[in-house]
Formats: structure tokens, sequence, C-alpha cells
């Protein structure tokens, strides 16, 4: 979420509030998380960015941005090793293939750690991971004027991180789950970018192609969260059994995008784009459930479920002078979306579930989105600006069903919209030596896509509740001297739902915290530089140290408990010479155990924690 819009855990992968971009093509919310492997930047854009990203982005777009080939021979080898069995290894080679036609770059990484939660039902640890992550590009320049860049990447991952662990169970955190929770998951893509100017407007098209598979063996009863709950007289734990409550999900995503978009030419008076977008997305899905534990058998049996979601929309933004230093921006965004759903079951032979049960269902959806911008700019180093933005998540259908084990069609989740208002001002002081910017915003949202959890029947559904947020942020980077820089920034963010109907969901009511918004963020850092001549080695020295703070949240929509308030502290001490590093890290230094996200079973506070203290070293070669 972003600003305290959004959801943590989306039910399908059609229902994302902010979306994770890679070089311009949208992720879908399940799958692996995307490598920062040979990254040049993460942009992060607050607030709705529906004109020129597109769907779903009511919260906001995160764009990872890779680096691009050049035609400069270059390779870096570099390693990392450290503590918890943690390590790391990347390689990236680039150069021309046609001197000043055709170039190419190469980046491998793979990444491990064996895990850091004991595991007391089925031994050992969980918390671990392996990432294999690579990518290859070629850039191809036939004259001036015409460019195109042609990406492949390829991830895989394989996790074992329990999703529930008991929060106040002693020598916290400890899972008991058996067997242990085991996510694998792959993506591969392809992604073509040509880019041409022509005399008046520049043209960019961009084709793309995605598979993303992924699968999750778990246990759907940790013995340590179950002995705490109220249990039938004269019933078995059958949750302490080995396997007796086993959930597989397996899921396989396919997205296609073509886009082609015509923009003004960088130095034109009147900046403008527009474009018409095309994207595509096939999703099979499917679970199998073997429980014994009531309420978990009514998960039992199998599903086939299929979502196909086609989307068409047109765009355009303006930005035009008004006067020397006043500048007016609109934009608009229409879209048609299609979707359809095929789910079917069929059950195991237990008590209370049918035999089978079959649903197709399907749902069109037109909409617009946009935004309205003034800014300002009092001297060449200082503007202001104000914007009104529209929201927009479209309707759809969870990618598993809620209701098949119980002879019952699966419904529609609305479409949630929003208005966001924003004020802010961005400048560069002191000969660029100080960036301070700052906003405040408000957010007003209908019909959002919250989680439900039902204790009695173990299970997640969306609820769409109106809820509003607003805040602040301040953020400033300096450079104090030419070897001493320091950066930080405070947020604030309140957020409350409205306009519960009275009694509609147990514990949930108007003035309920919207969940995992914590109200005050923080971050604040700094680095120093300097010769290592003063022990007698060349090169240079950099110490680097950072703190970020989160506050506590509610866990869920009925407030049941808060997650704690955390903070964690990062440092780095590096020595560089030439083409060569060394460095030492500590990534969370104080092995704060911070909880990342929470549940409520009836009374029985749920969470998942963070990833513990790493402290190891590394380096890299470059030639």
């Amino acid at each position: 979420s972003i600003r305290g819009v959004g959801s943590i855990s989306p039910l399908s992968s059609d229902d994302t509030s902010a979306v994770m971009y890679v070089d311009d093509l949208p992720q879908p919310a399940y799958g692996i998380a995307p490598s920062l492997l040979d990254t040049e930047r993460v942009e992060v854009l607050r607030g709705p960015q529906g004109t020129l990203f597109g769907r779903n982005t009511q919260a906001g777009a995160i764009n990872v941005v890779s680096r691009r080939p050049t035609f400069d021979r270059s390779f870096t080898v570099g390693g990392e090793v450290g503590s918890h069995g943690y390590g790391l290894g990347q390689f990236t080679a680039n150069g021309a293939l046609i001197p000043d036609t055709l170039a190419g770059r190469l980046a491998v990484r793979w990444n491990g750690f064996g895990g850091d939660i004991p595991n007391v039902a089925a031994g050992g640890t969980e918390g671990g991971l392996t990432i294999g992550a690579a990518r290859g590009s070629l850039l191809f320049t036939p004259d001036d004027r015409t460019e195109a860049l042609l990406t492949f990447n390829y991830g895989r991952e394989t996790t074992h991180s329990p999703r529930f662990m008991l929060r106040d169970a002693p020598n916290f955190p400890v899972s008991a789950t058996d067997p242990k929770t085991l996510n694998e998951g792959e993506m591969g893509s392809g992604n073509l970018r040509i880019r041409h100017e022509f005399d008046s407007f520049v043209l960019n098209s961009q084709t793309a192609f995605q598979r993303v598979t992924s699968s999750t063996l778990n246990d759907a009863t940790d013995a340590l969260v179950y002995a705490r709950m109220p249990q039938r007289p004269g019933t078995l734990p059958t949750w302490a059994i080995p396997g007796a409550d086993i959930l597989n999900f397996s899921l396989r995503e396919n997205t296609f995008l073509q886009e082609f978009r015509a923009s003004s030419l960088p130095d034109s008076p009147v900046a403008w784009t527009t474009g018409i977008n095309y994207y595509r997305l096939e999703s099979a899905a499917g679970r199998d459930g073997h429980a014994l534990t009531p309420p978990f058998t009514l998960q039992g049996g199998l599903q086939d479920n299929h979502l196909l979601v086609n989307s068409y929309a047109a765009f355009g933004e303006v930005t035009v002078p008004v006067s020397e230093r006043l500048k007016a921006t609109f934009g608009l965004r229409g879209t048609h979306e299609e979707k359809e759903a095929d789910y079917q079951y069929r059950g195991n032979g237990l008590p209370r579930l049918p035999v089978s049960y079959a649903q197709k269902a399907s749902l069109d959806d037109d909409f617009l989105t946009g935004r309205a911008m003034l800014s300002y700019d009092w001297t060449p180093g200082i503007m202001t600006y104000a914007s009104v933005s529209r929201g927009y998540v479209t309707a759809g259908f969870p990618t598993y069903s809620f209701n098949s084990t119980f002879s019952k069609p699966e419904s529609a989740f609305p479409a949630s919209t929003s208005w966001t208002y924003e004020t802010g001002f961005k400048s560069k002081l002191l000969d660029d030596r100080l960036t301070l910017n700052g906003s405040v915003f408000f957010n007003n949202v209908k019909n959002g896509h919250l989680l439900l959890f039902s204790t009695s029947q173990v299970a997640f559904s969306t609820v769409a509740l109106d809820y509003q947020t607003y805040g602040g942020e301040l953020e400033l980077a300096a450079k104090v001297t030419p070897d001493f820089d320091i950066f930080g920034g405070i947020g604030y963010t309140h957020g409350e739902l409205k306009n519960v109907p009275v009694g509609n969901i147990p514990g949930v009511k108007s003035g309920n915290r919207v969940p995992n918004v914590p109200e005050f963020t923080g971050n604040i850092g700094a680095e120093y530089r300097w010769s290592a001549e003063t022990i007698g080695l060349p090169g240079r020295f950099a110490a680097r140290a950072s703190y970020q703070f989160v506050d506590d949240r509610a866990a869920d929509i009925a407030n049941t408990f808060d997650l704690r308030a955390y903070g964690i502290v990062n440092a780095k001490l590096t020595w560089q010479n030439g083409d060569v590093t060394v460095y030492g890290f500590a990534n969370n230094l104080f092995d704060k155990r911070y909880e990342a996200w929470g549940q409520s079973f009836g009374t029985v506070p749920t969470v998942r924690v963070g990833q513990g203290r790493v402290v190891g070293v590394g380096t890299s070669f470059s030639f």
C-alpha cells in the first residue's frame, strides 16, 4: 500500500492498488517479487497513476528501471557471505557486439539464506530462501533517431516462510508446522521497446509477454496456534498429527501487453503524450485440500479455476504553460475491460463437502481515470504544485473460490473508486547541495478492497469498505561537505474506515483504523568518505548507516490487535581502490524481529515476522 491505500494481500492477481512495474511491464500480484538485479533505480510514484501507467494504480506505482546496455566493454563479478547461511553471487557483462549499432548486456545473480526461525514440530529452521535471476538485453541503434531494446528476464525462487506464528510463543519467533511451508515460483518474460524520433514527435512501441508459475505446500494448522484455540469436547487434536491438514496451491499466469505511445519532443514548449494500450491476463489456479481438523475440512477437495482479463485503453496527457512560471497539466484515460471466470470443484469424500460444483461468470467494466495539476516555479530551484486525481481498481473475481465447497456461486467484488488531493513543494537549494521536498495529501476511497478473515471457516474474502487517509511527508538530502552526506524523511498517515453499516461485520465499524497503515514512519542516515591513506592503504573508505522507523499498525479491519512499532538499523563500511571493492555490512543490526503482517484466529493473535540480523562481508571486481 502507498499512503494508506491498498491491501497487503490481494485475493486476485487482478486486484492491486499499488502496481509494481519492471521496465514498464506490470507485474501480477501473485508470483515472485521482482529481483533488483542490475537495477539502475527504483521510482516510487505516489498517488493515482491511472493516466500514463494505467489500470489499478489507485495508490500509486513502483517502477523498477534496469540498467541498459552501453557500447563500453565492462565486466563485474561479486559476492557476499554472512550469518545464517546468507550468500550472494552475481556477474554482469556489457559491451558492443557491433560497434555503434548493437550492444548487449548480461546479468546473473544467485542469492540464498539458510533461515532463522526454529521449527519445533518438523525440526530445523524456516525462513530460508534461494533466489536465482538472470537478465539479458540487446540495444539496437541503426541510426540517430531509432533504437530498439529487447530484454529477457528469468527468475526462480524457493522459500520456507511460515505465514501464521503464535505471537506470544516462548522464544518467539518459532514455528510448529509439519511439514514445513514450501513456496516455489518461476518467472520468465520478454520485453521489446522500440523508439523512433520523427521531426515533430516521438513514437514508442512496447510488446511484452510474461509467464509466472508458483506453488505452495503448507500445513494449515500450526500446532502452537491451535493448542491455544478452544477444542470441541471429545475430539482428538488432529492438528498435532503431521500431514493431517495440508493445502496445496498452484498458479500459472500468462500476460501480454501491447502499447503504442506518441509524445512531444523533449524541448517542446507544450509537453504531451497520447497512446493506446492492450493488456491480457490468463490465469489457471488449482487447490488441493486434505484436512481433518475442523473447520479446515471445509477447504478440502480440488479446485481448478480459470480467469481471463482483456483490457483496452486509450489515454492522453498535456502540460501547457499558462504563463512564464505557471503550468497546467491535464490527463485522461478511458478503459474497457472484459473478465471471465470458470470455477471447477470436486470433493474428496469428506463429510459436508459436495461431490462437485461448477460456475461460469463474466463482467464488463468501463471507467475513466485521470488527473489535473497546477505547478508554479518560484525560482529555478523551487516549485509548488496542487493536484486532484481519480483512482480506480477494477471489479473482478477472486483467483481461488471461497464458496465452491458450499455449492454456492462466487460473487464478483465491486470496483473501487477514489479521489486524491495533494499539494506540496520541491526544491534544490544551496547550489543543489540541499534537496528538500514536502507534501500533504487526502485520499477518499469508495469500496476499497480489504481483507476479511473468517475464523469459523479459516478463509479470507474480499470486503469492500469506504475509508479515508490523510497525512504529509517531508524528505531531505544534503551534501554537508564534499565527503559527508545526510538524508532522511518523516511521514504521517491517518487512515480510518467510513460509512460501515452497523452490525454488518462483527467488530468492524466506522472509525476503525485501516489495516497495516502506520501513523508515523521515518528514516535518517548518513555517509562519510575519507582517504584510506590515513592507515597506509590506497583508495578510499566510505561508512554508511541508516535507521528506519515504522509505527504500530492495526492487524485487521476489526482492529483485534496492533502490530508493534519497530526500528531497523543498517550499517556498511566499504573500501574501494580503482576497480576493487571490499565491504562489511550488518542488516538489521540489533536483530529486531519485527511483525510484518498479522491475523487473529478468534482471540489468538498470529503474525509473520521479518528477517533477523544478517552480518557479512562482500567484494566486487570490475575489469
